[in-house]
């Protein structure tokens, strides 16, 4: 059952952060950081949090001008607590486990599956082509990591050829429907990768890469609030580009969610810039509450209620 698979997703991610997050603490020396966490100024944590909500809610409008491309009929209301249910999958390798949400509008309506796993691959494909390019605009701050990020962003455009030269594609399915184990999805593969193929135009590619860099400059105002109110002198680009750069590093570990590569990647980042360790770790600590499980919170709470309200997924 779906409920199930999310929650032992959950158990385990929330085991394996609670040994991380023993680790930094230990790490930084526990009495210190908790010592730090109490000097924060909490009373802005509130701001941080409807900032990311905020993020979380232009992330919705990218799923609904997918679902409208696709010309998928769903009410808002349901499209809106299926897209929201879909964030306790953020603790998954790359996020794969959003395909959820195709999985849930096919139990609501019947929509096949071939035209909405399309849309959740470009979420992630523009998502991340965007990542990329603000991360390279800002590498003069960073200075580690080139090779990865060039790398990375050569096969986002090789997937981008692939996916727009219906020529290549064909041919590169048919090769791969020619090996017995993939005969059987073959079909679905063609359907699959035709409807990508209309989602990664140039217009609605552009538009949704343009929207995905806002997305990543309000969560990266996020992070810089938590950083000021440790009363640090931080710059904002630096502290956007530090950001990014350790959110890149964690989304290309494949870890779920990048537990324990992001963390350590802010932390190292803010050490190298001379900011006290208990600090960087607290900081650390508080973004990723503020992004990853906060994500996980509002997840749950929209897949309780849209179970109730549906009974489909009980």
């Amino acid at each position: 059952m779906i409920e199930n698979k999310i929650k032992k997703n959950i158990f385990v991610s929330i085991l394996v952060s609670l040994a991380l997050y023993l680790s930094l603490s230990i790490y930084g020396n526990i009495e210190i950081v908790i010592a730090t966490l109490k000097s924060f100024e909490w009373t802005y944590f509130p701001i941080v949090l409807f900032i990311i909500y905020l993020s979380f809610l232009l992330k919705f409008l990218k799923w609904q001008y997918y679902l409208k491309l696709s010309k998928v009929k769903i009410k808002v209301s349901d499209s809106f607590q299926i897209f929201m249910s879909s964030l306790t999958m953020s603790v998954t390798p790359g996020k794969i486990g959003e395909l959820i949400k195709s999985y849930m509008i096919k139990q609501l309506n019947g929509t096949s599956t071939n035209k909405t796993i399309p849309i959740v691959f470009a979420e992630r494909l523009t998502e991340m082509f965007a990542l990329i390019f603000l991360v390279i605009l800002g590498f003069d701050l960073i200075k580690n990591g080139l090779i990865i990020l060039i790398f990375s962003l050569l096969i986002i455009l090789v997937s981008l050829f692939f996916l727009l030269n219906k020529n290549v594609s064909n041919w590169s399915i048919e090769k791969i429907g020619s090996i017995k184990y993939f005969q059987k999805y073959l079909e679905y593969l063609k359907i699959s990768v035709a409807n990508s193929r209309e989602l990664l135009k140039p217009k609605p590619f552009v538009y949704m890469f343009l929207l995905s860099v806002v997305i990543w400059i309000i969560e990266c105002f996020g992070f810089y609030i938590i950083l000021s109110k440790f009363n640090i002198d931080v710059s904002v680009l630096w502290s956007f580009f530090a950001y990014l750069f350790s959110i890149f590093v964690g989304s290309i570990s494949f870890l779920p969610g990048g537990l324990g590569i992001t963390e350590g990647s802010i932390t190292y980042l803010l050490l190298k810039d001379g900011i006290n360790k208990d600090i960087a770790i607290s900081s650390a600590l508080i973004i990723r509450f503020a992004t990853l499980w906060f994500a996980l919170i509002i997840g749950s709470l929209s897949m309780y209620k849209f179970n109730k309200s549906k009974n489909k997924f009980g």
